[in-house]
């Protein structure tokens, strides 16, 4: 198959212009292109406006990647990064074979016309994905969509250029992350959402002695559909060290990857269930998000695209 072409890299800078000609984009909209909703195509029933029940597909939402590369990388190979978890699950006994991608200028088109394209992830048995292993929620794959699957010529993507560095990396740095909803509500048209929800933090806490490998965690609205989706800081006004600033660039920090939830007692007549019913049988407990996400660092995802472009060396897979 054809790979896509490698655009240039998204408009990072706040309000870049593409020529003296084209009106200027808002900061966001590269950063909303090179983000992907991945999902499945399943079946189902609906009553039509004649009142008969038909058959049709539709494009469900199981979570979220953004497209990537190395400039350095001569092949100009467009790579998919999200969460391994996305491609993998042992817990939930998930290995799709096959998952499905919607890009961003596709918003207009609703979910039961447009089914995205088609990504393969195994073929005769082989992964054509990689990942850095069970202990990092990470997996990229290369796009090796033609044009025509995909609407454009070209795919925006993240450049490593653009990810964060340790001067990125402090508590209290405002962040933003972009993800698809993995959850619908018939009485909510909204809720099908077409294009990727912006969401707003800060960055709650980074490890002290290992800033830029080690886990990030966000305090944001991070919902199962967030998975696999990039989180980048926005720089709000001040450094680390708490000196004004002006002229800093939007940065990539990581892929947004779980939220935390703890466990909380059901509620009975205002007040909390007891430990145990009448019977001494435990009483069932309620999981509870607690706003606070876990983010891979953009500096595990700049190893992983590096081992990438070595291993696959003009191959057809990873």
């Amino acid at each position: 198959m054809k790979t896509l072409a490698v655009a240039l890299a998204i408009g990072i800078s706040a309000g870049t212009a593409r020529g003296a000609e084209a009106p200027a984009r808002g900061w966001l909209e590269g950063w909303r292109d090179a983000t992907v909703a991945i999902g499945k195509r399943v079946s189902e029933t609906v009553r039509g406006p004649d009142g008969k029940e038909i058959k049709r597909d539709r494009f469900v939402t199981v979570g979220t990647g953004v497209v990537m590369g190395l400039t350095s990388d001569p092949a100009k190979v467009p790579w998919l990064v999200t969460a391994r978890h996305m491609f993998f699950d042992l817990s939930r006994g998930w290995e799709p074979t096959e998952l499905y991608l919607r890009f961003g200028w596709f918003a207009d088109r609703p979910v039961d016309e447009y089914l995205g394209v088609r990504l393969e992830l195994v073929r005769e048995g082989k992964r054509l994905w990689l990942s850095p292993g069970s202990g990092v929620d990470l997996a990229c794959i290369a796009l090796t969509m033609t044009p025509m699957e995909v609407g454009r010529a070209e795919v925006p993507y993240v450049p490593v250029e653009a990810f964060a560095s340790a001067d990125d990396l402090f508590e209290g740095a405002g962040v933003f992350a972009l993800g698809y909803p993995a959850s619908e509500d018939p009485k909510e048209p909204w809720s099908r959402i077409t294009r990727p929800l912006l969401r707003h933090g800060i960055i709650a806490w980074v490890s002290p002695s290992r800033p830029e490998d080690a886990l990030i965690v966000v305090d944001a609205a991070i919902s199962p559909g967030n998975s696999g989706g990039p989180v980048f800081r926005v720089p709000s006004g001040v450094d680390r060290l708490g000196n004004f600033v002006l002229g800093q660039k939007v940065t990539f920090l990581g892929i947004a990857t779980q939220m935390r939830l703890t466990t909380l007692p059901l509620v009975v007549g205002g007040g909390a269930a007891p430990e145990v019913d009448e019977k001494g049988k435990p009483n069932p407990k309620a999981q509870s998000p607690v706003g606070l996400g876990v983010v891979e660092p953009a500096a595990r995802v700049r190893l992983l695209l590096e081992r990438a472009v070595q291993l696959r060396g003009g191959r057809t897979g990873v």
